[in-house]
C-alpha cells in the first residue's frame, strides 16, 4: 500500500490569492483567476470538455500546463475543495497527470474553481483514436495509430489504475474514459482529471455520468464508490481501443447486448482479418485485450477481474 503524507499549506489555510505562490517548491501552488485567465488567452485555448468542466491549454514562463475550469453549477464547499485537492497533489506516477496548482476565488457572486496540471497534452486518447467528428457523423481517425502503440497505451493506463487502486486510501476515478486519458508526444498515456470523485458529491457524479457509456450499470442504482466501477470503465476502453467501435448506451440491457455482440463477432478469425499485418504474438495480444475487456464489463461486479490480475495478464503476453 502507498500512503499519502498529510501536507498542510499555510496559504491554503489563510485562503490568500497569490500569483502561483508557494512557500516551498513542494507545496501546491495557488493561482489567482486573473493569472490563469491570462495564461490561457482568456480561456480560449480549449483542449477538451466534459460534464465536470473544460480543460484549457496554458503557458507559464517556464512550461506549458493544462487548466481545468470546473463547472460553476457544482455545489462545492470552499473548505472541502482545498482540503480534498491536497491528497490529489500527492499522487505521483508516470501514468498519472500530476496536479500542481489550483484557484479557488470568489469574484462578485461567482466562485471560480480551477485545477492546474503539470502536463502539456498532445492529444486525448479519444482524439487520437477517433479524431474529430465530422458533421455527417463519420470520423477521421489518426491513420498512424498502430497496434504496438495501442498496446503500450493499454498497459500504461492499467499501470496508472493499479497505482490509484493500491493506495492506502484507494482512489476510484469514477469518470475513466478516452477523453480522460491524455497522451504526451511520446504516446505515453496519463490518467487525467483525478480527484473528481472527492471534489464532487456522489449525487453530482451520478447526474454527470448517468448517460456515459463508460459508467458501470450498477452504480446508478446503488450507493458508494467501488474500484469495480473503474474496472468496468477500463473494460469499455480496452474494447474501444482494440475494435475501434464505441458503445453509445450504458443501460444494463444495452450493455449486455453490446458485450454479446463483441464476443460473437470478434473471433480469432475476425481479429486476424482486421489486423492482417500482425504476427501471431501480436494477434494474441489483441485477443487477450478483447477477452479481458469483456471480463471487466461483466454485469456482476463481483466477478470482474482486479487491476492486479489485469496487469499480471498483460505483462505475461
Amino acid at each position: 500500500m502507498v500512503s499519502l503524507p498529510d501536507l498542510r499549506s499555510s496559504e491554503m489555510a489563510t485562503g490568500e490569492i497569490t500569483e502561483g505562490s508557494s512557500s516551498s517548491p513542494e507545496l501546491l501552488k495557488k493561482f489567482s483567476f486573473q493569472s490563469l485567465e491570462e495564461i490561457t488567452n482568456n480561456f480560449s485555448r480549449i483542449f477538451c470538455q466534459d460534464p465536470f468542466g473544460t480543460v484549457y491549454k496554458g503557458t507559464l514562463p517556464e512550461k506549458k500546463i493544462a487548466v481545468k475550469k470546473l463547472d460553476q453549477s457544482a455545489e462545492i464547499p470552499p473548505d472541502n475543495f482545498e482540503n480534498k485537492i491536497q491528497s490529489v497533489y500527492e499522487l505521483k506516477h508516470e501514468n498519472i497527470v500530476e496536479l500542481f496548482g489550483f484557484c479557488n476565488q470568489t469574484l462578485q457572486n461567482t466562485t471560480e474553481r480551477l485545477l492546474c496540471y503539470d502536463f502539456d497534452p498532445h492529444a486525448s486518447l479519444q482524439q487520437h483514436l477517433f479524431g474529430p467528428k465530422a458533421t455527417d457523423g463519420s470520423n477521421s481517425a489518426d491513420p498512424s495509430t498502430n497496434w504496438d502503440i495501442c498496446f503500450k497505451i493499454v498497459k500504461g493506463v492499467c499501470q496508472g489504475l493499479l497505482y490509484l487502486h493500491k493506495l492506502e486510501d484507494p482512489i476510484t476515478h469514477m469518470d475513466l474514459n478516452l477523453n480522460n486519458i491524455w497522451l504526451d508526444e511520446a504516446m505515453v498515456p496519463k490518467i487525467a482529471n483525478l480527484g473528481l470523485s472527492r471534489i464532487f458529491s456522489e449525487d453530482q457524479i451520478k447526474d454527470y455520468t448517468k448517460e456515459s457509456q463508460y459508467m458501470a450499470p450498477e452504480y446508478l442504482n446503488s450507493t458508494g464508490k467501488s474500484v469495480s466501477i473503474d474496472i468496468y470503465s477500463l473494460g469499455v476502453m480496452m474494447i474501444q481501443i482494440t475494435t475501434r467501435e464505441e458503445n453509445d448506451d450504458n443501460l444494463d440491457k444495452a450493455s449486455r447486448i453490446y458485450i454479446k455482440d463483441i464476443r460473437k463477432r470478434w473471433t480469432a478469425e475476425h481479429i486476424a482479418s482486421e489486423y492482417p499485418s500482425l504476427d501471431s504474438e501480436r494477434l494474441h495480444q489483441v485477443h487477450t485485450c478483447i477477452k479481458t475487456g469483456l471480463e471487466c464489463m461483466q454485469i456482476d461486479q463481483k466477478i470482474r477481474p482486479s487491476i492486479d490480475e489485469i496487469v499480471d495478464r498483460l505483462n505475461t503476453i
